[in-house]
């Protein structure tokens, strides 16, 4: 699908529940991509013929622009950068997924992931298990990507007939970005702003050093914040069919994220009447009671980051206090 803005919507076919990922192609004299979707063979051969039918390849590309780290935006990236040589630009809290696929970032993320399970309080079989199967699919959906340009947002990427401005949007991950085209108000968001999704973020597992710490849900407000008062005509989403009307979506999911923090304290309520106000309870308690699908392997990251989220903020506000024991972080009703 092509816009006012002269740029191709690309499904690009993905092993997981969604089904595909959007894509963007934007011709011209600097050929680029916005995303890449997975690294699979049924996905580059989908790429390879779509970029065919436009009357033009895969080698012609000259840059490759991720809007996160996530594989199934940013697994084809090394494959189709060996191809055409492009530039690939990520958001520098967001390198560390794009290279997932070494060898060295692996044994990292293996520590990291496996401190975060801990002191969740997940049951050791279903960390093991979980862990490998992250692993296995960063090195099984991540083509080898060696050198990227990290940008911190801020930059204007030009075209021939309109530019791009980068956003830096962190909550679906710490690098998060939306690209936006100011003339013709077209927002390029990423998974930021899915028209029928309620957004979650993702832990952030590693140190970045200097950085104050990142407390993802609390941030992705502010991205919504900062998203919704732009004046977008056309969003461009990182799944799904464009749609208008993105102020709308984001009370949506304002709306949403608040009524699931009203129950987390409802379960912080009940677990504190039930047992004499002591023990608390783990994230991981916390998450099978909000989210009771959320033991399958696929979802249980994604659903522990998400009532992580829910429970960061309401620390902040006062309302709930955390506490270690035993390695284990324990959450209590203030």
């Amino acid at each position: 699908m092509r816009n006012r803005a002269q740029i191709e919507r690309i499904e690009v076919p993905v092993p997981f529940p969604r089904g595909s990922t959007n894509c963007y192609y934007i011709p011209g004299s600097t050929p680029t991509m916005v995303d890449t979707g997975v690294n699979t063979p049924y996905a580059i051969e989908s790429l390879h013929a779509v970029m065919r039918k436009l009357g033009t390849r895969i080698s012609g590309i000259r840059r490759i622009i991720l809007t996160h780290g996530h594989t199934d935006h940013a697994g084809l990236a090394g494959a189709v950068a060996a191809i055409s040589k492009a530039s690939v630009f990520v958001h520098h809290r967001d390198k560390r997924k794009a290279l997932a696929h070494s060898g060295e970032k692996s044994r990292e993320n293996e520590v990291l992931f496996r401190g975060f399970f801990d002191e969740a309080g997940v049951p050791i079989e279903i960390a093991q298990k979980t862990t490998k199967a992250i692993l296995n699919r960063f090195r099984k959906h991540l083509s080898p990507l060696s050198d990227v340009e990290l940008l911190e947002g801020g930059e204007i990427f030009s075209f021939d007939l309109f530019k791009l401005r980068v956003f830096h949007t962190p909550g679906h991950t710490a690098g998060s970005i939306c690209l936006f085209d100011d003339t013709n108000g077209v927002l390029l968001s990423g998974d930021c702003l899915i028209e029928d999704v309620i957004p979650y973020t993702f832990a952030e597992l590693e140190n970045h050093g200097d950085l104050p710490r990142y407390y993802g849900l609390e941030q992705y407000e502010r991205s919504l914040e900062l998203l919704g008062a732009l004046p977008v005509r056309s969003v461009l989403p990182g799944h799904g069919t464009p749609f208008a009307g993105h102020g709308e979506l984001i009370e949506r999911v304002k709306h949403n994220w608040a009524q699931r923090r009203r129950k987390i304290l409802d379960i912080l309520a009940a677990e504190k009447e039930g047992n004499g106000g002591a023990p608390g309870i783990s994230l991981y308690e916390a998450t099978m009671r909000l989210l009771p699908n959320a033991s399958r392997e696929a979802w249980l990251y994604m659903s522990l980051s998400e009532v992580l989220g829910y429970l960061e903020i309401l620390e902040k506000e006062g309302l709930v206090r955390a506490t270690l024991s035993g390695g284990q972080r324990l959450y209590h009703l203030k």
